[in-house]
């Protein structure tokens, strides 16, 4: 379903209770990057689907003065929807602060570090280690196994186009990867909770280095992580071991870039 301007009120009340909501939802995104004169118009349109549309909500006026308390009147009916949307943030802020949603246009910066996928199971897992690589300036990416590669589907939706600003390759054979960028003067490390391991918060990384991560639910094979010169474990202070794939990545990704010796890309 899309957002269409100007949707005639029969067109709109020929919709069910559940398309109405939809729809509703739909002009709410649209209000969250709209410019004051364009959410003037919104609102409008907004307001009166919404009197048509038959769905429980406040019957005090809401604010009218901005965009953020419109949006947060109106939450708690689509609250599902907000929660369920990929990528979608809304923050109120004061007007003096500017918050930025525009992407770098400056030359970007790299580091000499290697991120190698390994039988991850998860496209969406893929996809935002990806965003995580390129806005960290990763130098490449090296996808082996079964793990979904750049052009899939689920990844380029989770990636948000960082696949296409990427250096990356496949390989069929990850132990010959790892004896390659070894030859190359890397590091090797291997991300698992295991022993025994170095400490990701005391470990001094050198200048390039290579990470191995592993399937979501068996981790890194344990035949590869004796190829490994380090394994690499995120001390961890709760009840639950382990941390999602992605989530790790970026916590290991942060540290090691914020010791190494950028080099522009």
């Amino acid at each position: 379903m899309k957002y269409r301007p100007n949707i005639s009120l029969q067109v709109f009340s020929d919709y069910n209770i559940e398309k109405k909501k939809r729809y509703l939802f739909l002009i709410l995104k649209e209000i969250e990057r709209a410019n004051d004169e364009q959410f003037a118009l919104l609102k409008d349109e907004f307001l009166n689907l919404l009197d048509v549309s038959k769905l429980n909500h406040k019957t005090d006026a809401p604010p009218m003065q901005d965009k953020h308390g419109f949006i947060n009147h109106y939450f708690e009916i689509f609250k599902e929807e907000f929660y369920s949307e990929k990528d979608f943030h809304f923050c109120s802020a004061e007007p003096h602060i500017h918050i930025s949603n525009k992407d770098n246009q400056n030359q970007p910066k790299t580091y000499p570090l290697v991120l190698l996928l390994h039988n991850l199971r998860s496209a969406f897992n893929v996809g935002a280690i990806i965003r995580t690589a390129e806005c960290f300036g990763i130098e490449e990416l090296i996808f082996t196994g079964y793990t979904a590669l750049p052009s899939h589907p689920k990844v380029v939706n989770t990636a948000m186009n960082a696949q296409s600003k990427i250096k990356w390759q496949y390989h069929e054979n990850i132990f010959a990867v790892i004896e390659k960028y070894k030859e190359m003067g890397y590091t090797i490390y291997a991300l698992e909770t295991a022993e025994p391991s170095v400490s990701l918060f005391e470990h001094q990384f050198p200048d390039k280095n290579l990470l191995i991560l592993g399937n979501e639910a068996l981790g890194i094979e344990p035949i590869i992580l004796p190829h490994a010169d380090h394994i690499l474990q995120i001390p961890l202070f709760g009840w639950k071991n382990s941390l999602n794939v992605a989530t790790a990545t970026a916590i290991a990704v942060y540290e090691i870039i914020k010791q190494a010796s950028p080099m522009r890309g």
